[in-house]
C-alpha cells in the first residue's frame, strides 16, 4: 500500500462568473500547496463542496486536476455520496484516474446503524483495490465512528487503511489510534488544528484540514517538526495552526471563509461560488484580511 503519512490539505474548489470551475484558479492553488510541501492534495471533501455538485461536475474536476497534480503529490478523493450506486461509480472512475485512495463519508440525512454502516463500507472496500479512507464527519453526517465499528470495519477489509477525524475530540482520536494494533499502517488523520501537537503525540499520522488552504506552511511544519523530533519548532507551528481557526468564525459553512483567505493571499482577486452558497460581504472580507494580516499571511 502507498504510504499516505503527512500534509493532505482537503483543496477548494474555484469557480467562475458562470458557475464552471475555474481551471487556472485551481491549478494556481494546488501549484501553491505543492510548492509549500504538502505530501498531497485531497479533492472533493467538505471544503471542496462536494455536497454542492453533480456526479458530472466533480468528473470534470478530476478529469482536469488529477493528471495535472498526480506527478507532485498524490491524491485522495471524496467520493462518498448519500447512496451506493453513485459512490461505486465514483470509485471506478478515480479507479481508471490512478489515484492513491478514496475518502468515504457515511451516507448522511438518515442515520443508520453500526450494522448498515458495516455493510456499506464492507461493499465499497470489496469493490476495489484502492486504499479505503474513512470519513468520520458526524456534526455533518449525523453519525460517529466509534472504536468498534472502525475496527470492525478493519478486520473484514485490508484495504480500509485510514480515517480522517472530524471532530474536536481528543479522546475520540486516543481509541481510534489504537485500531494500529490490528494494522499497523492505519492512518489517522487529524482534522481540527487545536488538536495538532496532541493529536500527532498520541499517533496519528497527519493532517487533512481546511487552514491548510490559505496557510499551509503552518500545517506542514507542525507535521514534519513532529516527525524530526522537533517538539519545539512543532508546539511553535501547532500554535499557528490553533490561530488560523480565527478565520472559521467568518462564514457558515467556514469552506467561504477559507476560500475568501486563500483568494486574498494565493489568488489574487476574488472569486465566485455556487449556490447554495453565497459571496461574503465586503466587510467580512475585510475581517478576514485583517485577521490574515495578524496571522503574517498578507
Amino acid at each position: 500500500m502507498v504510504n499516505l503519512k503527512g500534509v493532505y490539505p482537503p483543496i477548494i474548489s474555484i469557480f467562475d462568473k458562470d458557475g464552471n470551475f475555474d481551471v487556472e484558479a485551481n491549478k494556481k492553488q494546488a501549484d501553491y500547496l505543492i510548492k509549500s510541501g504538502v505530501d498531497g492534495i485531497t479533492y472533493l471533501g467538505t471544503s471542496g463542496e462536494f455536497s454542492s455538485m453533480n456526479i458530472k461536475q466533480k468528473k470534470e474536476i478530476l478529469d482536469v486536476m488529477v493528471p495535472y497534480v498526480q506527478s507532485r503529490a498524490k491524491v485522495i478523493v471524496g467520493v462518498g455520496e448519500c447512496n451506493l450506486l453513485d459512490t461505486l461509480d465514483m470509485i471506478k472512475y478515480v479507479e481508471k484516474l490512478e489515484v492513491d485512495s478514496v475518502l468515504v463519508v457515511n451516507p448522511y440525512f438518515n442515520i443508520y446503524t453500526d450494522d448498515m454502516i458495516i455493510a456499506y463500507y464492507d461493499k465499497i472496500a470489496k469493490s476495489t483495490d484502492l486504499p479505503v479512507l474513512i470519513y468520520n464527519i458526524p456534526d455533518l453526517s449525523g453519525y460517529n465512528f466509534s472504536a468498534d465499528v472502525v475496527k470492525a470495519i478493519v478486520q473484514n477489509n485490508s484495504n480500509v487503511t485510514g480515517i480522517k477525524e472530524s471532530l474536536n475530540d481528543l479522546e475520540h482520536i486516543k481509541t481510534i489510534v489504537k485500531i494500529k494494533d490490528i494494522n499497523p499502517d492505519f492512518v489517522v488523520y487529524a482534522a481540527y488544528e487545536n488538536l495538532a501537537y496532541d493529536a500527532l503525540n498520541l499517533g496519528a499520522d497527519g493532517f487533512i484540514n481546511a487552514t491548510a488552504n490559505f496557510a499551509p506552511e503552518f500545517t506542514v511544519n507542525t507535521y514534519q517538526s513532529f516527525m524530526k523530533g522537533d517538539i519545539k519548532k512543532c508546539k511553535e507551528y501547532a500554535s499557528k495552526m490553533n490561530d488560523a481557526m480565527k478565520i472559521y468564525s467568518f462564514s457558515k459553512p467556514i469552506y467561504l471563509a477559507c476560500k475568501q483567505a486563500a483568494y486574498s493571499r494565493i489568488i489574487g482577486e476574488d472569486k465566485f461560488e455556487i449556490l447554495p452558497a453565497l459571496s461574503l460581504d465586503e466587510k467580512t472580507k475585510f475581517n478576514i484580511n485583517q485577521v490574515m494580516k495578524e496571522l503574517g499571511l498578507l
